[in-house]
């Protein structure tokens, strides 16, 4: 009998346990996407995914991102239109020209909601305010970025026409576009605040140009096309969530932020210097991007204003950028907000706390 019993458990044992290779669980199969940034090389924007990354939050939605670069919004929307990116981060500008043209682009979740887009002038140089730069030329990121178009709407408030008041040359994001406003080559740069941040780390003492009405223009958000978004929504929903808690871990914990920043993207970090000054210089940028991505009103982090929209598609009408009207509502969507939303914010908080800085 007991031999009998003995020979019973052995076979039962031979079913429920798995033998040899097959007893280790395989980690779940993560889709592979690419979100697209218009810039050159990642910076302080990069932040938050790689806190993302580094945290499982990516994996946890079964995603493995691939976050490439590359110079202007222009050619983040050709490339999403194409299916050469999955998602794309631009500022809303080229997307309005595309989207008058027929393109299907949809944003659906804010990152930036003010402009951080303004005319950057030496502080003791000749130029005081936007007059001064009349029949010279301004330095911008390149002619295929946000910048060609944010550039004329500003000098529209002065009346300046491109090529006729002033000229637009193409100096790039780096330390040569700012020697070209210093050694007089430009007399402005249109690049952005988080670029100018940098600079001043450098030394650089910038005076910032712009116009009331632009500052309340939006700046980067996801977005996707629109079938793509339809076939694909709770993948885009766990996309946006991962970068939320991101985002609002980099705000708790700056320090471990950019320390993640630098394991991701090691080529982020400045070199020639202490582990110490790149943190503290990046620690600079990161406020300053922080603070044009406020939690907008509703309390739901990626919500669009409509208004927001309206006063997009009037200014690239008014400056002659677009000129076809189309319908704001067209160009987002706020349906997906919610459900990005629906994680625990204390347990990010408390994880960001928790991590070593």
């Amino acid at each position: 009998m007991k031999a009998f019993l003995a020979a019973f458990l052995l076979a039962c044992m031979a079913v429920i346990l798995p033998i040899g290779p097959t007893a280790k669980a395989e980690a779940p199969k993560l889709k592979k996407v690419t979100v697209l940034q218009p810039i050159p090389a990642p910076d302080i924007r990069f932040a938050p995914w790689a806190v993302a990354m580094a945290q499982g939050w990516l994996a946890e939605e079964g995603l493995e991102v691939e976050m490439q670069t590359t110079k202007g919004s222009i050619i983040v929307v050709q490339q999403v239109l194409n299916g050469n990116a999955q998602y794309g981060l631009p500022a809303p500008e080229a997307t309005v020209v595309a989207r008058a043209k027929g393109a299907p682009l949809r944003y659906f979740y804010g990152i930036t909601s003010r402009n951080p887009f303004p005319l950057a002038v030496l502080k003791d140089g000749p130029v005081k305010s936007l007059k001064d730069v009349k029949g010279t030329d301004i330095g911008v990121f390149s002619l295929t970025a946000v910048q060609f178009y944010t550039t004329q709407a500003i000098l529209q408030s002065e009346g300046f026409k491109l090529n006729k008041d002033y000229r637009l040359l193409d100096v790039g994001a780096g330390a040569g576009a700012l020697k070209a406003l210093q050694d007089g080559t430009i007399s402005a740069l249109s690049i952005n605040a988080f670029t100018y941040a940098g600079f001043e780390n450098r030394g650089a003492k910038l005076v910032y140009l712009t116009t009331p009405e632009m500052d309340t223009i939006l700046a980067w958000g996801l977005m996707a096309t629109e079938s793509y978004l339809a076939a694909n929504r709770d993948e885009a929903v766990g996309l946006a969530r991962a970068f939320t808690k991101g985002r609002i871990f980099c705000a708790e914990n700056p320090e471990a932020c950019i320390s993640a920043y630098f394991k991701q993207f090691p080529t982020a970090r400045t070199a020639g210097i202490s582990e110490q000054q790149a943190v503290a210089e990046h620690l600079r940028l990161l406020e300053v991007f922080l603070d044009y991505g406020p939690l907008p009103a509703n309390g739901l982090w990626g919500s669009y204003d409509s208004a927001a929209w309206s006063a997009i598609v009037r200014y690239m009408l008014d400056s002659g950028q677009s000129a076809h009207p189309i319908d704001p509502a067209s160009l987002y969507t706020n349906d997906l907000v919610a459900d990005v939303n629906t994680f625990d914010a204390a347990r990010v908080v408390a994880e960001a706390r928790a991590a070593k800085r």
